[in-house]
């Protein structure tokens, strides 16, 4: 589930790793190889390989059933923390803990084939049961556990993501002034960070809004969007060239955690229509990075959003367009007021307080 990074539970995967370390914590990672180089302060006796051949969706999640407890038991853990629903373990010889980001199946049909389809809504709910504790990013995530999964109140504890606030913060003016420079950034524009998805992101609607703002006076903008592509990209570039600003519209792939701060920090706004998120991480940076944000106001959004951002209904595509109206008009001292709100808001969200809470959840199931 590490995935190089390139998603949010990947995201998570690397970050609470290293503050779970920083605690003293005796911890192993299972993971290909290939993911190896995410966790420099991990020793080779601490790393478990996950043979390349188990690397597939369907071959890693039968790897994790029919391999794992196996090895648990030769390794003689105390507890297990499995990073995703997709695998948890049917039967496992120590205590186990899971966290579950979203119910994204039960959510947005359409999100998943209907092999994945079927074995979110039907097999996970069974399995997430038998857990000695689940962990939810958000509220409302748990929220939806309880609901969907009928997890039980009290093997559920919500600990909200973290993000790392070295990395994520105002950087200094002449450093942003040569990134600008590096790529040829001379208009203003809002970024949109999320992985190439359809319809779950919902890039779609954002578009054919960003072209109704430019008709309506903010001509001089670019819509910056950056992600890995996944599943239904084909959609989202098909949007983009229908447009009628497809000029003003940039695709920036994949964006490195070393630029992503410069990305946030130049842009006027994050814009973030998305539909679902079990926490939201481009939220939180960008706000830390004292950049705007213009988010939808749906799932766990809603309570990460914080009061300095500016909501809009994400399936309505006036909404958004009226989101961007908005933000295009702020004043100087209102953009500076809801800058100063969002750093505030953000510097609650700290990577060594989820490993305290974490440590804390695995001590209860092991002295259990």
């Amino acid at each position: 589930m590490i995935q190089g990074g390139r998603s949010g539970v990947g995201r998570y995967v690397i970050a609470l790793a290293d503050a779970l370390l920083d605690r003293g914590i005796d911890l192993h990672i299972a993971g290909l190889d290939s993911d190896r180089e995410h966790f420099p302060k991990i020793t080779a006796a601490q790393w478990v390989s996950i043979p390349e051949s188990a690397r597939g969706g369907a071959k890693n999640l039968l790897w994790h059933q029919a391999m794992l407890p196996g090895l648990v038991k030769r390794g003689g853990y105390d507890v297990v923390h499995i990073p995703s629903y997709r695998r948890m373990m049917m039967s496992c010889p120590t205590a186990q803990v899971a966290t579950i980001h979203d119910c994204a199946p039960f959510i947005l049909a359409d999100k998943y084939d209907a092999l994945r389809g079927f074995f979110g809504r039907k097999i996970v709910p069974w399995i997430a049961r038998r857990m000695d504790r689940v962990i939810a990013v958000s509220a409302t995530a748990g929220e939806d556990i309880q609901r969907y999964l009928r997890v039980n109140e009290e093997n559920l504890r919500v600990i909200p993501n973290g993000i790392d606030h070295s990395c994520f913060q105002p950087p200094p003016a002449m450093q942003l002034e040569q990134f600008r420079k590096k790529h040829q950034l001379a208009k203003p524009y809002l970024i949109y960070i999320a992985r190439f998805e359809h319809p779950a992101k919902n890039h779609v609607r954002l578009i054919e809004a960003f072209g109704r703002f430019l008709e309506a006076g903010g001509s001089d903008w670019e819509l910056v969007l950056g992600g890995a592509p996944w599943h239904g990209k084909e959609v989202i570039d098909e949007a983009c060239e229908r447009s009628a600003h497809r000029e003003s519209i940039r695709m920036v792939g994949f964006v490195d955690d070393d630029e992503l701060p410069l990305w946030y920090s130049a842009a006027e706004a994050l814009a973030f229509p998305s539909l679902m998120e079990g926490f939201g991480f481009p939220v939180i940076e960008a706000q830390a990075c004292g950049t705007l944000v213009v988010a939808s106001d749906a799932t766990s959004l809603r309570e990460i959003n914080g009061p300095a951002a500016i909501r809009f209904d994400p399936m309505s595509v006036d909404s958004i367009f009226e989101a961007l109206t908005l933000l295009g008009g702020l004043s100087p001292e209102e953009r500076a007021l809801r800058v100063k709100q969002g750093i505030e808001w953000a510097a609650q969200y700290r990577w060594d307080n989820v490993a305290e809470r974490c440590e804390a959840v695995y001590r209860e199931v092991a002295d259990g």
